[in-house]
């Protein structure tokens, strides 16, 4: 299920429910969309059915620009465009086949949509681009070359014992102004901020190593007058 709103579109709204109907052999699964808008008041069949890939995950959708967006897995790469009611593929950063892509961080922040993944068959390199989706939806492109080689000197636990990168990305937040743009990352004991241009870090919060569970969902606060 998600929201489609925005703040400046209030009180309308819509809400997508993607519904699994059945599994079609070892590889697809068979969905609906539903659709329900406040200005009718009714929920209706939006698209009767489609396929996708096994596994298939749609409980993360972003709203940006008129449309519903699922960050790139496993094959499966669709935004679904809410004025024609009609689902879309999502095109792939150049050098990430779908095949290949590992979605590391995906979501919007000041009407900007952002991307970070990386090749699979690749090391876990701390070389990332954030990239971010041109406006008409017809591609990406890097908005920022991040080298995080020097977090791992202030904070060791975003090495493991395997020398793996021990980081997550939580969120990418646009400033007011550009250069007050940062990123929201996670370690496994500490939340940190990284200004993406003046490459300058702080950990904004401290916690126990065994209360932070694997693959917990963040979202971010929103002030708002209304109440639901």
């Amino acid at each position: 299920m998600g929201l489609a709103y925005h703040q400046t579109d209030c009180p309308h709204y819509k809400l997508v429910c993607i519904r699994s109907l059945e599994r079609v052999g070892e590889l697809l699964e068979l969905f609906q969309i539903q659709t329900y808008s406040s200005d009718t008041g009714k929920w209706k069949i939006s698209i009767e059915s489609f396929h996708a890939m096994k596994p298939a995950f749609f409980y993360q959708g972003v709203y940006w620009n008129g449309a519903v967006f699922w960050g790139p897995y496993y094959h499966n790469y669709l935004y679904f465009k809410l004025d024609v009611e009609k689902l879309q593929t999502l095109p792939l950063p150049v050098g990430l086949p779908s095949s290949q892509i590992i979605t590391m961080y995906f979501g919007e922040s000041r009407g900007h949509l952002h991307l970070i993944g990386r090749n699979k068959f690749q090391d876990y390199s701390l070389h990332w681009n954030v990239y971010e989706m041109l406006s008409d939806h017809s591609g990406w492109f890097v908005k920022y070359q991040l080298q995080l080689d020097e977090l791992p000197g202030a904070f060791p636990e975003t090495v493991s014992g395997y020398g793996y990168s021990d980081l997550d990305v939580i969120d990418v937040v646009r400033g007011e102004e550009e250069e007050n743009t940062f990123l929201v990352l996670i370690t496994p004991d500490k939340f940190i901020t990284y200004n993406v241009h003046d490459k300058s870090y702080k950990q904004i919060f401290s916690f126990s190593r065994y209360s932070y569970i694997g693959s917990s969902i963040f979202h971010r606060y929103t002030e708002t007058l209304s109440s639901f």
